[in-house]
C-alpha cells in the first residue's frame, strides 16, 4: 500500500503464485509452432505452456547460449522470460527479451535490434538528459564493449551519482551474460532467474514516488529491506497492539477501491464500470447545489471529476482503453480547460497514461499501459 498524509493511493498485492510469474527466466521446450499465428507454444514449466510471438522475437536465445534468427521448431530449447502471467483461459506471454531491472535501470537483451539507451520521460530536466547522455555515450566500450544490450535510465536515477548508475547497469549485464551461459548445463524448465521479491520491487516503485518513509509489520520483511533501504528514507518497525491495517483503515479503503459509485465533495458523483473491453466512467452533478448557473456547476463538478478519475484509475489499477462520459458543457473554451487540466492530473500517474482525445459524441478516451491485473480481479483470485 501506498499512502500520502490524506488517503490511500495504491494497493499492491501479493499473489501466491507471484515469485514464479512476472520477470522470471526459464528455459522452455518449444511445443508447437503455428504459423497462422505467427506464434510458438513454449513449454516453460512442466505441463504449462506460454504463448510466444515470432513477430516480436525475431532473435532467439537458444539453451546451448547462441543467439540466432533460425526458424523454431518442435523440441528446441529456448531461453524466455515471462512477460504476463496466465489469466483466467490465457496463456502466460513469454519474451526473448530477457529484461533485468534494477533500482537506477534496466538492461534488455533485444533480439538482435542493437544497443541503445532510454531515459524516463518522467524526468524533464533537459540539461541533466544531455549531460547523462554524453558521458553514457563516451564511456560505453569502457563499461560495456561490444555488448548489444539495451538500457533504459529510471526515473529514481535522477537523485543518484552517475557512477553509481553506471555500475548497477554494468552489474546487471554481466548477470544476463551469466543467466544465458548457465543455460548451456541446464535442463528444460529450469528457473535461470526470478525476480527480487515482492517486497523489494514495491520498494524501489515507491523509491521513484517521494516516499520519506516506509512501515511494516511483518519481521522478515523488515529484515529483508533493513539492509537495502536508502538513507533518505525511513524504514520503520511497526509492533504496537493496535493493528497497522486497522490504523490506516485498509478495510474500509478497499470496500471504497472496489466500489461502483464515488461520490464528490461537490455532490456530484462518478459511475465506474469496468467491463472485459473497456472501462466506462460516468460523471453526474448528483446533489450538487451550487447556485452557480449550470454551465459553470458542469465545469466545477467536470475539472473535480477529472482530478478524482485521475487518481481511481491508479487506486484501482485500471488499464487498456478508458471511456469518460463527462457533464456536456456548450462552451468551447470549457472544454478547452477540461482536457487540459485532466490531462495534467493523468501526467502524474507513474504508469504511462495518455489522453487521446474527445470524440464528437464527447466522450473521453484514455489509455493506460497495463502492468499487471486490475484491483476488483486480484481480489477475486
Amino acid at each position: 500500500m501506498l499512502a500520502s498524509e490524506k488517503r490511500i493511493l495504491q494497493f499492491e498485492f501479493e499473489g501466491e503464485k507471484a515469485a514464479e510469474e512476472i520477470g522470471t527466466i526459464y528455459i522452455g521446450k518449444v511445443r508447437n509452432v503455428v504459423k497462422n499465428l505467427n506464434a510458438a507454444f513454449v513449454e516453460y514449466k512442466p505441463g504449462i505452456n506460454g504463448y510466444y510471438s515470432l513477430n516480436d522475437n525475431h532473435i532467439h536465445t537458444f539453451a546451448d547460449g547462441t543467439r540466432s534468427d533460425r526458424a523454431l521448431k518442435s523440441g528446441d530449447e529456448i531461453v524466455v522470460q515471462v512477460s504476463r502471467a496466465a489469466v483466467k483461459t490465457k496463456d502466460a506471454v513469454l519474451s526473448g527479451e530477457l529484461t533485468i531491472t534494477g533500482r537506477y535501470a534496466a538492461v534488455m537483451a533485444r533480439n538482435g535490434k542493437g544497443t541503445s539507451l532510454g531515459i524516463s520521460s518522467k524526468i524533464k530536466d533537459k540539461k541533466w538528459r544531455e549531460v547523462f547522455k554524453e558521458k553514457w555515450d563516451a564511456d560505453y566500450n569502457k563499461h560495456f564493449g561490444d555488448s548489444d544490450y539495451s538500457f533504459i535510465i529510471r526515473t529514481s536515477a535522477y537523485e543518484a551519482e552517475y557512477d553509481d548508475v553506471v555500475s548497477e547497469a554494468k552489474q546487471i549485464s554481466e548477470r544476463l551474460v551469466k543467466i544465458c551461459r548457465d543455460a548451456s548445463y541446464r535442463t528444460a524448465h529450469s528457473v535461470l532467474y526470478r525476480s527480487e521479491s515482492f517486497a523489494v520491487s514495491k520498494m524501489h516503485d515507491f523509491f521513484r514516488q517521494d516516499t520519506s518513509e516506509i512501515v511494516t509489520d511483518d519481521p522478515e520483511i523488515y529484515s529483508e529491506l533493513k539492509n537495502i533501504v536508502s538513507s533518505d528514507v525511513q524504514l520503520r518497525f511497526y509492533d504496537d497492539t493496535y493493528p497497522l491495517s486497522a490504523l490506516y483503515n485498509l478495510e474500509t479503503a478497499l470496500e471504497r477501491a472496489l466500489g461502483k459509485i464515488v461520490w464528490l465533495k461537490s455532490g456530484g458523483y462518478l459511475v465506474i464500470e469496468p467491463t472485459e473491453a473497456m472501462t466506462v466512467i460516468d460523471v453526474n452533478t448528483g446533489k450538487n447545489t451550487d447556485k452557480k448557473s449550470p454551465e459553470e456547476v458542469y465545469l466545477k463538478t467536470n475539472l473535480e471529476a477529472a482530478a478524482e478519475i485521475a487518481f481511481q484509475l491508479r487506486l484501482r489499477n485500471l488499464s487498456g482503453i478508458i471511456i469518460v462520459d463527462f457533464i456536456d458543457m456548450k462552451e468551447e473554451e470549457h472544454n478547452k480547460e477540461l482536457l487540459q487540466t485532466f490531462r495534467q492530473y493523468l501526467n502524474q500517474d507513474p504508469v504511462k497514461t495518455t489522453l487521446v482525445d474527445m470524440t464528437a459524441l464527447g466522450l473521453v478516451e484514455v489509455t493506460r499501459k497495463k502492468i499487471k491485473q486490475p484491483l476488483y480481479e486480484q481480489m477475486k483470485s
